[in-house]
Formats: C-alpha cells, structure tokens, sequence
C-alpha cells in the first residue's frame, strides 16, 4: 500500500488541529469561544475562522450557531486533548531525551502532532517516561548516549552499518556542515533562525 497517498486521510489536518486546540483552550481560560476570540487567538481573520468552522463542524467536531460561541463535540474535545497530549510528548522526547534545543523541539512537535499514530504516541510515551525515570538503566542509557558520537566514524560512506553506502547524516542536514567538511553540526535553521 503507498502510505503516502493516505497522508491526507488523517483525521485532521494541521491547521484543524490548531483550531481545534484553540476552542478547547478559549473555553478552558474563559468558559466560552467565539469566532473573534478564535480569529485574536490564532491571528487569523474572522471570516478564516467561519470558513474553518463550517469544515469542522462538517466532520462533527465542533458545534456552532451564527453569531454563537463555538462547543466542541466529544470527538473534537477528544482530537484536541489527543494533539495536545502528542505534542506535549514529543517535546518532552525531543528536548529532554535527545537533547535538541527546546524552540526546536516545540516547533517540530508542533508539526508532527497531529500526524502520529496512538499506539506510536503510546509507545513513545512509555520510552520517554522510562528514559526520565531513576531506574539504573536509564540512567546508563542518557549516559551512554550523550557519550555516542553525533556522525559516523569517519563520515564516510560505508563507516557506519545503519547508513550502509550513504552517509544518512548528510542527506539530513547538508547545509549545516562545517566548511571544513567533518560534519559539525554548525546549527539547525527555525523559524525563528539558526539555533546552535
């Protein structure tokens, strides 16, 4: 089966999940939602938000009367608590774990959140609290792992079992290569600019 032809079968995508995620906060800090309070929110338009509205409440997961406040139904309730959840998981993981810088972390949880299966958020989720805990070998694993290598031996082609004929590194990040061609890591570009 091509994975990739289902991409858009997700059950939300990322703009909905914002939405989504916005209702449930607004209704959270100040009991209700509106479609300017939505718009202030998430720095879009009003008429965008109608216009997302009416698509969310299609699928079911929002419930709304012109002029009204917006009520999430219980499937939406569930979709934003299940986004929320994820990206506060992969943050956790990509901060804590792998030790990627938080602004990074955020912003790329952010862009995966809606998109990963519960039973890989299950079981990634049952990793990251393992990694974190005191249990001996945990704590031997974080140690082990700040102690490994961040490329390949020699970085080059064929030094490293899991790259095989490809360097896997450099097809990741080509462009934040040292000039002197050892593959330091220089830093990763954000929206917000290079983080180091």
């Amino acid at each position: 089966m091509d994975i990739w032809k289902r991409f858009g079968e997700k059950e939300v995508s990322h703009s909905m999940a914002h939405y989504l995620q916005a209702v449930a906060l607004l209704k959270e800090q100040k009991g209700f939602a509106r479609v300017g309070d939505i718009a202030d929110h998430l720095g879009v338009s009003k008429s965008g938000v109608t216009s997302m509205l009416r698509s969310l409440q299609s699928r079911g997961f929002v419930d709304h009367e012109r002029y009204g406040c917006v009520e999430l139904t219980a499937e939406g309730r569930r979709l934003a608590e299940r986004t929320q959840t994820n990206r506060h998981v992969l943050t956790v993981f990509l901060s804590d774990i792998l030790g990627v810088p938080e602004c990074v972390a955020v912003e790329d949880a952010c862009m995966i959140e809606h998109l990963v299966s519960p039973q890989v958020m299950l079981e990634l989720l049952r990793l990251t609290a393992f990694l974190r805990s005191d249990d001996p070998a945990a704590a031997e694993f974080r140690a082990a792992y700040r102690r490994s290598p961040r490329s390949c031996k020699d970085h080059a082609p064929g030094s490293c079992e899991l790259c095989g004929g490809t360097c896997l590194r450099d097809t990741l990040v080509p462009e934040a290569q040292a000039p002197n061609g050892r593959g330091e890591l220089l830093g990763i570009e954000t929206a917000n600019g290079i983080v180091k």
